[in-house]
């Protein structure tokens, strides 16, 4: 449910706070007083998309804020699954700033808005003026049925993936065939020209050091030759030095523990300096440099940079990947034919379970065809159309789709004596929105989404059925929190809660102000949706006598 909204610097709104409460809610308010901006702030916080238009100010920061009282255990799943703390008030905050860019948080930690919509659509409903149209589109009138009957369609959507991909690895599979020949032996000419080289594991890095050796090979032999004359080579030689120098000390040693660590210690090092003397000679003497060598290693390396040049690749390890995926689509190639029967017999298997689900789904959307027939007609009837038909007919498909193997129809009539026809030839705007109000009682029981907000869903209605439909709204209250936007008095007076948008010029620039009215504010504004402007005395008492009977 939502609690609280609050919105700073968004479009004509500079700073608002507004408390909500469970129950029946109703906004009102001239046309272009704001209320399709209240609701575009809402939608951010529900995962919509913002630009930097939605600033009121440019140079500050637009933030909207909204509290939710929400059901753990309805909800701990999405808080799991998405690392975010729980809290039974929620808050949800979306900053927006000069540049336009966008943050959005769940109880203080940054979201995604893919994850800020998830949230979102389970909390919120906004049911927008244009929404009713979809009435007429077959894919939303499935999901209606759907939601009557309480199909879940899980099981058969992971089924559904399952087949997809079955008969997408059949059609890779057929169109790999069509090209076989050209493709493998391109292939086969790739793989030979890599094969004939006969790689070796880094083989290309192990040259390239080998090379810099010889490249050095001067150098290299000047360092050691130095190194092994100037370590053992001459009577003064560093070897020669130290160890007379540890031979003399030996003779103090015994004098103190000082002289004594320092000949251990010089002892250890003329060990070790003897050890690295040998290790030098040993590498001065095995040093050499062969021409032909050097010729081999050249011509190797440069074919090796040829392969990776033509294939924009840049080690040994790719090279030899690189071969693999060859042969490994050589043995796809060769293997192909074998591969598509293999594959045909899989996507039988796939479609036959597949379709065994969606009898099943189809079976359950039938079984629900007659009561919803019946409760659609009841509750028209109530709202003032007590001729209506409707129909609702389900056919099956070509082949499966995402929804499985139905195509829905709704066929409406309002008239006696004609034939139910589709619903965008038969029903009028009144009429539409009388039916969608049904409608959206039955996916708001399947949802079980808290909060429903109705931006004048009454339009093309009055009088009695402006009553009624306010009624069926009020109903709708008791399991969920329903916020109606609306002109119609009948409407407002229902509400529990009764909220006022107007919008005012302060300081030269427009900004839109949002009021929870008392009782006798009430009655003035129901009193100016009766008679307009000019409140009279017999419009006061109407909007009383409304007010009183309302409740």
């Amino acid at each position: 449910m939502l609690q609280h909204l609050s919105i700073t610097n968004y479009v004509i709104i500079e700073n608002l706070e507004l408390d909500f409460s469970n129950g029946f809610s109703v906004i009102t308010g001239e046309t272009g007083a704001g209320k399709s901006i209240l609701l575009g702030a809402l939608g951010l916080i529900l995962g919509e998309r913002a630009d930097t238009s939605a600033l009121s100010n440019k140079e500050g920061k637009c933030i909207i804020e909204g509290i939710f009282q929400i059901n753990k255990k309805q909800y701990q799943h999405y808080f799991l699954n998405n690392d975010l703390d729980f809290e039974s008030d929620t808050i949800i905050r979306r900053e927006i700033n000069s540049k336009g860019k966008s943050r959005a948080f769940i109880n203080d930690t940054p979201v995604g808005l893919n994850v800020l919509k998830e949230l979102g659509t389970q909390l919120v409903d906004i049911h927008s003026q244009h929404e009713t149209l979809a009435l007429k589109n077959n894919s939303f009138q499935l999901k209606v049925l759907d939601a009557y009957a309480c199909v879940d369609l899980s099981n058969y959507q992971k089924l559904y993936s399952e087949f997809v991909e079955a008969k997408v690895n059949l059609e890779d599979a057929v169109e790999l065939s069509s090209k076989k020949s050209t493709d493998f032996d391109y292939i086969l000419f790739q793989a030979k020209e890599i094969n004939e080289l006969s790689l070796k594991e880094n083989e290309k890095e192990d040259i390239e050091e080998k090379l810099k050796l010889i490249n050095n090979s001067e150098s290299i032999k000047t360092v050691l030759n130095y190194a092994s004359e100037n370590l053992s080579g001459t009577e003064n030689s560093a070897l020669r030095t130290l160890k007379n120098i540890v031979f003399k000390l030996s003779s103090i040693e015994s004098f103190s523990e000082d002289y004594s660590v320092l000949h251990q210690r010089l002892n250890e090092l003329s060990i070790e300096l003897e050890d690295i003397t040998s290790e030098v000679e040993s590498k001065n003497e095995d040093f050499s440099f062969d021409p032909e060598n050097l010729m081999y290693l050249n011509e190797r390396v440069n074919k090796i940079y040829a392969i990776e040049q033509k294939h924009n690749l840049n080690s040994t390890q790719e090279i030899l990947d690189f071969l693999a995926g060859l042969n490994s689509s050589l043995e796809k190639v060769e293997n192909n034919e074998e591969l598509i029967v293999e594959l045909k017999g899989v996507l039988k298997q796939k479609e036959t379970v597949l379709i065994l689900a969606s009898k099943e789904v189809t079976k359950k959307r039938k079984a629900s065809v007659a009561k919803m027939e019946k409760e659609v007609i009841n509750n028209l009837k109530d709202l003032g159309m007590p001729d209506t038909s409707f129909k609702i007919e389900v056919q099956p498909l070509a082949s499966p789709s995402e929804s499985g193997c139905d195509k829905v129809d709704f066929l409406f009539s309002a008239n006696k004596g004609f034939g139910v026809q589709e619903i965008s030839k038969a029903a009028s705007g009144g009429e539409l929105s009388r039916l969608m109000l049904v409608v959206k009682m039955f996916l708001a029981k399947a949802s079980k989404v808290s909060t429903i907000i109705f931006d004048e869903i009454d339009t093309g209605v009055s009088g009695d059925i402006a009553d009624k439909m306010a009624k069926i709204m009020s109903e709708m209250a008791h399991n969920t929190q329903v916020v109606a936007i609306t002109h119609l008095p009948q409407v407002a007076a229902l509400g529990a809660k009764h909220y006022r948008i107007v919008k005012n010029a302060k300081k030269g620039k427009a900004k839109t102000e949002v009021t929870l009215l008392k009782e006798n504010e009430r009655i003035q504004e129901l009193a100016k949706m009766l008679s307009g402007k000019t409140l009279t005395d017999a419009a006061i008492k109407n909007a009383e006598a409304l007010l009183l009977t309302s409740h």
